[in-house]
């Protein structure tokens, strides 16, 4: 049997050599490079999209706290408004707008109303007070941590009736209310004649509430000033603007008339707590638009502004007109609007 013999070439190279190792290192590198700008553009995207759904989120839960608190306005306040007229404390003015500076500047709105569940008119003393006791004539329309107000002409006293405070006679079916003064005329005594009390509802249903905007940072805060004052305490994130404007009826046909500003003259907040009853009553609704603004910051500008509000029907220019500037045009904004009726007011014109 033959044996051959297998003889190799040496000149025949076998396996992968450092070009196709170079060329491979290269196009892997380029691959990854693609994947990576594909990832930022869609992150990027990502991030755009989920900070303009959070601003959208914000804006419609800052609209609807301060649109429920309007819808509220004037409750408990409105059917007792005669009385409660000379009282600076409790002026009846459901909504009082205290306007910025300028457009570019936030709004302050405070909201007043009570929540009574059982007695809305005034009742009179029926006999002279002391500072802590008030003898009146309705048993039943009071009740241990209600908020009431003493009222004689600009005289009041703000107080909150104490646990076990309220003891009713047998014989006259008078109740004497043992209560804790709490803000107005702290010491103030009334005379059984030419004095009222009024029940504005437990101290978690009556509130005289303001809400601003903090400017540095960009959140809408509420504070609880009646009948306690509450520190400010901050609602909703990324804010950056509130607007309000008054709806009138001014000729009391119960249609609004125009569409009025907190500026200048009888409806600057300055001015309006010192106007007749009658002016007061003209404000029927109010409508409010919340500004917020996305937390990303965008490489390129994508707010030019200026941003319109109060625009419906279309209005050339509208009526409110926030500017855009510098590094705020690289941020996304959402407005969100609405007119809330004063229900109060309109059940109570007169």
């Amino acid at each position: 049997m033959s044996q051959r013999s297998i003889i190799i070439n040496p000149r025949i190279q076998v396996g992968v050599g450092l070009i196709e190792i170079l060329v491979s290192i290269v196009i892997a590198m380029l691959l990854v490079l693609v994947i990576y700008q594909i990832y930022e553009i869609s992150e990027a995207q990502k991030r755009t999209i989920t900070a303009g759904s959070d601003a959208q989120q914000n804006a419609a839960f800052g609209l609807y706290e301060l649109t429920r608190d309007l819808a509220t306005a004037g409750n408990g306040i409105a059917s007792a408004a005669t009385t409660l007229d000379q009282c600076a404390l409790l002026r009846p003015i459901p909504v009082l707008i205290e306007a910025g500076a300028t457009a570019s500047d936030p709004d302050r709105v405070t909201v007043l109303y009570g929540g009574s569940a059982s007695l809305s008119t005034p009742v009179p003393f029926m006999q002279s007070s002391a500072v802590n006791t008030y003898v009146v004539q309705a048993p039943v329309g009071f009740s241990a941590g209600d908020v009431v107000a003493a009222v004689q002409g600009a005289k009041c006293t703000l107080s909150t009736i104490n646990a076990g405070g309220v003891a009713v006679d047998g014989t006259t079916g008078f109740a004497t209310l043992t209560v804790t003064p709490v803000a107005g005329d702290l010491g103030a005594t009334y005379p059984a004649v030419n004095a009222s009390v009024v029940n504005l509802g437990s101290v978690q249903a009556m509130t005289r509430v303001a809400y601003t905007v903090d400017a540095t940072a960009h959140a809408l805060r509420t504070q609880k000033q009646l009948p306690n004052n509450d520190p400010v305490a901050p609602l909703v994130s990324d804010v950056v603007n509130l607007k309000a404007q008054y709806g009138l009826d001014t000729d009391n046909d119960g249609i609004i008339d125009t569409w009025q500003d907190a500026t200048g003259g009888v409806w600057a907040a300055a001015n309006l707590p010192t106007q007749p009853l009658a002016t007061l009553r003209q404000i029927r609704a109010v409508r409010v638009a919340i500004v917020t603004r996305s937390a990303q910051y965008e490489k390129d500008p994508v707010t030019t502004g200026p941003l319109g509000l109060f625009c419906s029907p279309p209005a050339t220019p509208c009526p409110v007109e926030i500017s855009v500037a510098g590094d705020d045009q690289h941020y996304r904004y959402k407005v969100l609007e609405t007119v809330v009726p004063l229900r109060n007011a309109l059940w109570n014109p007169s």
